[in-house]
């Protein structure tokens, strides 16, 4: 038996993973192989090769090098197989077991753990075993404490990514900060065209007709490493989905968003996206390229489902018409009878699940027409007939309409921040608690982990807060902006999809009144920067009629 394993290849398996790099252990890749080497020499195994997993965990068997092994071990080609111990050959004892214990025995392979004293031609180990439980233990240990030092990372702001979000690229003094790169103007351009109504797909013909790499060659060039495999095919081909997860990312806001994704465990490796409470967010660790304002009316923009604009070019207030009953948009229908109107709007959840669960807040799209255009035309003539006064008028109606607004986030943001300060006292208490043996470690582990999400989600809601409260003082500031805006449509006397999404954020249409005898329904306009601000003698109120 001997002699035939010696006729056959001596594999000779070495493996590190990223967590064993952490760790600190001393072993690396190339000692291995001499270590290997030098022992299949000392012992006659001549006809040999290597076997390398550079960078692959030992709680899976999913490596390449492993699998090419096993292949050889089925072709009959391996008839000995050394590692420098268990846990190089794995770290999950049932499979680490079943290879060692069974399979390679099976196909008359000789297996040899040099450090553990293992050999399968001397009979069973009885140890064995138990090494491999305690490797699998290790590899748990070693998946907390990377998991706890990230955790660290994130909540100090500190950029975990490998690669830089597009736009963006690391700070040469420092690699855990982003500063703008050459391409924030481009960042800055897909906002402004999503903010003027444009699609995803038409900010992506746009990026491939400027013969720009999409972020992933793009980092690949930067790094000099376009001849790598991995380079991607198409380096200048923007998909619609690629702009569109630029647009929704919140970094380009000055935020650090870390931790949105996790392992099932330790062995499965398989990505899955935490609940959005769990997530840390940091905020004002680099600078922004959008407002926050801007990013708020993309975001709602793109997280409405609607057709594409060249299947209903007609409506141009797509996603911007929603119900304030239950918060759903409109859906547009198109009129294809005798009766003088382009379409109609409805009530999503009304057209779907029928009037027990909303009613339909019905509008022709004529009337909402009709109603916007006179609005807008009410705001421009105000503007030009004296811009200082103008602006007067909108931040002192948005502060009057604020106020409330403002005392409940600051009662809010007080009972937070008191929160905040019990939970830190309690998380010191129960520290000092295990210390002196009062409670488990593992109590300890479990109290303070639900304390640290309770937390994490309390700073959270209060940076929120004071966003919102620091906005709700720049009612001047953002009046100004607004009339920027304004200022570009005097004298305007029709709408189209750029201008309605330039100056609009939402449209809310109530349902039916009856008011003297008179059945009207009453359309809330939400601009941009000043909310619905519309002063008292600009009607909001139409008649409702069937075209």
């Amino acid at each position: 038996m001997k002699l035939k394993q010696q006729d056959k290849i001596t594999a000779l398996y070495c493996r590190l993973s990223r967590d064993d790099e952490y760790n600190g252990d001393s072993m690396s890749i190339q000692n291995q192989k001499e270590l290997l080497l030098k022992f299949a020499n000392d012992n006659g195994y001549f006809n040999t090769e290597f076997f390398v997993d550079d960078g692959y965990t030992g709680t899976n068997f999913d490596r390449p090098d492993f699998k090419r092994l096993i292949e050889a071990v089925e072709d009959g080609k391996i008839g000995t197989v050394i590692v420098k111990d268990l846990s190089r050959f794995g770290r999950e004892y049932l499979q680490t077991g079943f290879y060692t214990e069974m399979y390679l025995p099976d196909n008359d392979v000789r297996f040899i753990a040099i450090n553990d004293s293992v050999d399968s031609d001397m009979g069973d180990n009885d140890f064995a075993p138990f090494r491999n439980i305690i490797n699998e233990w290790y590899a748990k240990d070693c998946s907390k404490k990377i998991r706890a030092v990230m955790k660290m990372k994130a909540q100090r702001g500190d950029c975990l990514t490998g690669m830089a979000p597009y736009g963006y690229m690391k700070d040469p003094n420092d690699k855990t900060k982003l500063i703008p790169s050459d391409r924030a103007d481009y960042v800055k351009m897909m906002y402004r065209m999503a903010i003027e109504g444009c699609s995803c797909g038409e900010i992506a013909t746009k990026m491939r007709s400027m013969n720009l790499p999409i972020p992933k060659a793009d980092n690949y060039i930067r790094n000099g490493l376009e001849n790598c495999a991995s380079y991607p095919k198409y380096p200048y081909y923007w998909l619609k989905a690629t702009v569109k997860s630029i647009l929704l990312n919140p970094v380009y806001t000055g935020k650090t968003v870390a931790l949105r994704y996790t392992n099932k465990s330790y062995k499965n490796k398989k990505r899955i996206e935490r609940p959005e409470d769990e997530w840390v967010v940091t905020d004002n660790t680099h600078e922004a390229l959008v407002s926050q304002e801007d990013y708020d009316t993309v975001y709602k923009r793109l997280s409405v489902k609607t057709r594409d604009k060249v299947t209903n070019p007609d409506n141009i207030f797509r996603g911007l018409v929603m119900c304030p009953d239950c918060g759903k948009v409109h859906g547009f229908s198109k009129r294809y009878d005798n009766r003088n109107s382009k379409g109609v709007y409805r009530c999503q959840t009304a057209i779907r699940y029928g009037k027990d669960y909303c009613s339909s807040h019905y509008i022709t799209f004529e009337q909402l027409y009709d109603v916007v255009l006179a609005d807008i035309q009410h705001h421009a003539t105000l503007f030009e007939e004296n811009a200082d006064k103008y602006i007067d008028i909108l931040s002192k109606a948005s502060e009057t309409d604020k106020v409330k607004e403002k005392n409940s986030l600051i009662k809010e943001q007080d009972k937070a921040k008191k929160r905040i300060g019990e939970l830190d006292t309690l998380l010191q208490k129960i520290y000092e608690d295990m210390v002196f043996g009062v409670i488990s470690k593992e109590r300890y582990m479990s109290m303070s982990e639900n304390m640290e999400k309770k937390l994490s989600t309390l700073k959270a809601r209060s940076n929120e807060i004071s966003a919102a409260l620091q906005e709700n003082d720049n009612n001047r500031t953002n009046a100004e902006k607004f009339a920027e805006l304004i200022e570009n449509y005097i004298g305007i006397t029709e709408l189209d999809y750029e201008l309605v999404h330039t100056l609009i954020e939402k449209i809310y249409i109530h349902e039916r009144e009856n008011i003297d005898g008179k059945a009207v329904v009453k359309v809330d306009i939400y601009y941009r920067f000043i909310g619905s601000n519309a002063d008292s003698d600009n009607p909001t109120e139409i008649s409702r009629r069937r075209s």
